[in-house]
């Protein structure tokens, strides 16, 4: 109870505090009651006071017992206060975020924090009491004190070596009043190690590679574990062994990922290496993984002969003279070798490029010449750069010494120089040959005596040569006439003047005859000929074959490569050669018989001419060509004349074929001698409408053309007809036909109202072959009053063919005539005799009316309408005279007329009624009704009429005042 006053005290004034200590100084006048109630979750039983008035004390002072039971009230509120207080607080003492400490998955021997913030959302003070369960977590401070409202932030911290799942818990502990509340927050952690995987599993295997070159490899990491893997360093060890890491940097492998790493190699020797590719972490067991690496270098290697030790020597030669020597390459490697060849002296050259690739196990063998331009020693070196590992460098010595010595000229030709057997005019070629032994240059001179006439020839008459050289002069023989021919020739060296002989022979072949003319041959016949061949040169000549060169001679020969001939000169035996002639064109025919075979200088092929002339008949038509006879009336024939010749060498004969009944030639068979000409009639009768083609053959011994064919074009058209003539025209109302006579002048031909109007035409035997194959063309076409067209028109076509009857009734017409519909007509016949040729027309006027009875009722008006009067005698017996009526605007009707309504004088006569209609309104119903004629003019609109009344209604002194009948002008214009 001395604890809640401490704690209640803060919060009472004065007055109350010191009421609260005189009710504890009576706490023996003062009776107990217990209250139970819930704090916490725990049943708390509370006694306390009630102030009563002690019977110990019967006398205590009123003042006191009020002040007493003052202080017992603001006790007893206390305690309900401070009561109820902590079950407000208890249901949310702390406000902790997060709930649970989740630290992840995390690297071995790595520590992590999280924070924990914690609130105190209360009005009191709070001291908390922290405690971890849980040996990898722990917290800096065990103890937290809050202010009212007040929020920190407690970091934990965690940091373990083992891998494995790691669970913790967070204990703050509040104290309160009656014992202290808590509060866990769970701690969660999970420490595990990478995973890595390393592909090609069998590390790398660069292959082979030669030395200079460079190849790539790709290892592959990949991290399967669920932590980050950090690589500090990489390295390939050893270090030497020619592979390097493109980049060495240290890199970081996300969980999950895959990182490939490039590893270089470039042999520096020859043979296998093998090393690894080390890669350290601290987050591997072992700090570090290898990789095996291996790869082959291949290097060349050389090999030198002679030794750069020995080197090369020349010895001593002439200024000017060239000594090789030769310098072998060997290449006993594995990779192909590089040379860079250098020669650093001018009388030494090399007789390759300066680059040289050798193939391993290959030989190369390099020219060194030596070519001194001055007397004396030289020496040089040959420089050998190579891609030899061992070797990259390698120098022979080169010398030789040069000296200079008088010129020695040599002939080196035997004497005498023979052409040996040349054919006349053909040139033959031989070579005096010279050279310089000597170390000085020489120029030779040459000269060449020819008694014969100038058949030998010297290509130059002085040659220079160089130390060491020598040279080729021409000679040439062509001979101009048979035998042995001969000359000399003089070359003057250092050694004075010498003589050479130059000996030839003059051979050639000639054939006789050289030509055969067979003459006039009819072209189609053969004319065969005997050539005897005999061979007049100095040479012999075997005949290998006999062939003419053109189709129109035909050797006949036994002569073939496997059967020669020799033919012996100076015409010691012949060779008889059959030749047939067969001219296929007239004509100059030539050609050539060729002899093939050889003789002592080789194969030669000799020609013998060939003429003869083929003669034939020609025939040539004038004009040429078509004949054209343009447009022809079926039944009727034309003439057209040719003009035939004879351009040939012989008689001609012409007999005429014609392959078409429309066309003939007269004559039909003649003969032409050479140059002479006749004249041909053709005729042609077409025999069917339309374009027509024919052909005349004009067979004879023409040998080009045994038909020439005269080929035949014409047009057969009908002949012009009048189709007023053929045309007859029937008119119908019902069903009789009758024929009608048509002007066909356009002059308008009045016919009935309703009549139906046909064609048809007529083909009489006559004019049929004038009319088969004939269109005509049928056109009408509506006309207005003043007989303007109206409208577009119809038309129809017939067509006749052959199997028309004796007429043709034109079917699809369709025409009839109406006073109220189609009034007039304008009918058109056209027909043409053959395509675009003019047209052939005639055409009418039909007009719809006439004279005809008709029933009508048409209304009729007067103009004025006379009734003479009467005089009578009344029932008095006295004389009443009587009045003549003239009446205006009488109705009327007209029945029936005999009329034509188009005429314009008198036009008709009709019954007619009239009706006084207006005096029957004035005067009660009184009518009077009058039938009688009525004589039309002017189309029916203008009436003069007379009637007699049959009927009277008026009364009897209108009656007997006037007569029974009435004169009538009418007028039918407004109805």
């Amino acid at each position: 109870l001395a604890a809640i006053l401490r704690n209640i005290k803060s919060d009472l004034n004065s007055h109350e505090q010191s009421a609260l200590l005189e009710v504890f100084h009576s706490f023996y006048e003062c009776g107990t009651s217990t209250t139970f109630f819930r704090h916490s979750g725990e049943l708390v039983a509370l006694s306390f006071l009630s102030a009563t008035t002690s019977p110990l004390h019967p006398l205590m002072p009123t003042r006191l017992r009020r002040r007493r039971a003052f202080g017992t009230a603001i006790l007893l509120v206390a305690l309900l206060l401070w009561a109820l207080a902590p079950q407000v607080a208890a249901a949310q003492p702390l406000q902790v975020t997060p709930g649970e400490v989740d630290f992840g998955i995390l690297k071995s021997s790595t520590g992590a924090s999280r924070d924990l913030v914690i609130r105190n959302p209360g009005t009191d003070r709070l001291e908390v009491r922290l405690q971890i369960d849980g040996d990898a977590f722990r917290i800096d401070s065990d103890t937290l004190r809050f202010a009212a409202g007040a929020e920190m932030r407690v970091q934990i911290h965690f940091s373990a070596i083992d891998i494995g799942a790691y669970r913790g818990e967070l204990s703050l502990q509040i104290k309160e009043l009656f014992g202290s509340k808590k509060i866990t927050v769970p701690l969660n952690a999970v420490v595990d190690q990478a995973e890595i995987s390393i592909k090609p599993v069998a590390g790398i295997d660069a292959g082979e590679a030669r030395v200079g070159s460079s190849v790539e490899r790709t290892v592959q990491l990949s991290n399967t574990g669920r932590v980050e893997f950090v690589i500090d360093s990489l390295a390939v060890v050893p270090a030497n062994i020619g592979m390097s890491l493109r980049d060495a940097s240290a890199r970081r492998l996300q969980p999950n990922s895959s990182l490939d790493l490039v590893v270089g190699f470039s042999p520096v020797a020859d043979g296998a290496v093998r090393g690894r590719l080390a890669i350290y972490s601290a987050d591997l067991p072992e700090g570090l993984i290898d990789i095996p690496i291996a790869g082959e270098g291949l290097a060349p290697r050389l090999a030198v002969s002679p030794l750069a030790e020995v080197g090369l020597d020349f010895m001593t030669m002439e200024v000017g003279h060239r000594e090789r020597r030769s310098l072998s390459l060997l290449n006993q490697g594995r990779a192909d070798l590089d040379v860079d060849l250098r020669i650093d002296h001018e009388a030494f050259t090399a007789g390759v490029d300066s680059v040289l690739v050798i193939e391993a196990g290959e030989r190369r063998d390099v020219d060194i010449l030596f070519e001194p331009r001055y007397e004396g020693p030289a020496s040089g070196l040959v420089v050998l750069r190579t891609n030899d590992p061992s070797r990259q460098r390698i120098e022979l010595a080169l010398t030789g010494r040069a000296r200079v010595t008088p010129p020695k000229v040599e002939v080196l030709n035997r004497t005498p120089i023979i052409f040996g057997g040349v054919p006349i005019g053909n040139p033959a070629q031989e070579q005096l040959l010279l050279w310089n032994r000597g170390g000085s240059p020489y120029t030779v001179r040459l000269e060449l005596e020819d008694e014969m006439g100038a058949e030998f020839a010297l290509e130059t008459a002085a040659v220079l040569l160089q130390p060491g050289e020598s040279g080729k002069v021409g000679l040439t023989f062509q001979p101009k006439e048979i035998g042995d021919r001969e000359a000399v020739l003089w070359v003057e060296t250092e050694s004075g003047r010498s003589r050479i002989e130059l000996h030839g022979t003059g051979k050639f072949l000639k054939l006789s005859p050289s030509a055969h003319d067979f003459g006039r041959v009819p072209v189609g016949e053969a004319s065969s000929g005997l050539i005897d061949l005999v061979n007049i040169g100095n040479a012999d000549f075997t005949i290998s074959r006999v062939r003419s060169t053109s189709d129109d001679f035909i050797p006949y020969t036994q002569i073939s490569p496997d059967s020669k001939f020799l033919l012996p000169a100076n015409s010691l035996r012949s060779l008889p050669i059959n030749v047939t002639y067969e001219p296929a064109s007239r004509g100059l025919s030539s050609g050539t018989l060729r002899l093939e075979g050889f003789w002592e200088e080789g194969t030669e092929t000799l020609e013998i001419l060939l003429n003869g002339i083929g003669v034939a008949a020609e025939i040539e038509l004038y004009p040429a060509g078509t004949v054209d006879f343009g447009f022809v009336i079926l039944g009727d024939s034309t003439m057209r004349t040719l003009v035939a010749t004879n351009s040939g060498d012989t008689s001609l004969q012409v007999e005429a074929n014609a392959l078409t009944r429309e066309a003939l030639v007269e004559p039909q068979s003649f003969s032409l001698e050479p140059g002479e000409s006749t004249t041909l009639k053709v005729f042609f009768s077409p025999q069917a409408f339309g374009e027509r083609f024919g052909q005349i053959l004009l067979v004879s011994n023409d040998v080009r053309d045994k038909a020439q064919p005269i080929k035949i074009k014409g047009q057969g058209v009908l002949e012009n007809i009048d189709l007023a003539q053929i045309t007859s025209v029937t008119v119908s109302r019902k069903d009789v036909a009758l024929p009608i006579q048509v002007p066909w002048n356009n002059t308008p031909m009045v016919l009935r109202d309703g009549t139906r109007i046909d064609l048809r035409f007529l083909l009489p035997d006559s004019l049929r072959q004038a009319l088969v194959g004939r269109r005509i063309d049928i056109e009408w076409t509506e006309l207005d009053e003043n007989y303007d067209p109206k409208g577009g028109g119809k038309q129809t076509t017939l067509q006749i063919y052959e199997d028309a009857g004796g007429s043709l009734l034109a079917e699809d017409l369709n025409l009839r005539l109406k006073e109220a519909g189609t009034k007039r007509v304008r009918m058109r016949l056209t027909t043409h005799s053959y395509p675009g040729a003019p047209p052939q027309s005639v055409s009418q006027i039909f007009e719809a009316g006439g004279w005809r009875w008709d029933f009508e009722a048409k209304p009729l008006v007067s103009f004025l309408t006379i009734r003479p009067g009467r005089d009578w005698t009344d029932s008095d017996g006295n004389v009443v005279r009587g009045e003549t009526e003239r009446l205006i605007g009488l109705p009327g009707l007209a029945f029936v007329g005999w009329h034509n309504s188009e005429h314009p004088a008198v036009s008709g006569i009709h019954l007619t009624a009239t009706g006084n209609v207006l005096e029957a309104l004035s005067t009660g119903n009184s009518i009077a009704i009058s039938l009688g004629l009525a004589v039309s003019m002017y189309k029916d609109r203008f009436l003069l009429g007379f009637g007699w009344d049959i009927y009277d209604s008026r009364t009897k002194a209108k009656r007997k005042g006037s007569q029974d009948y009435i004169m009538t002008f009418k007028y039918s214009g407004l109805f």
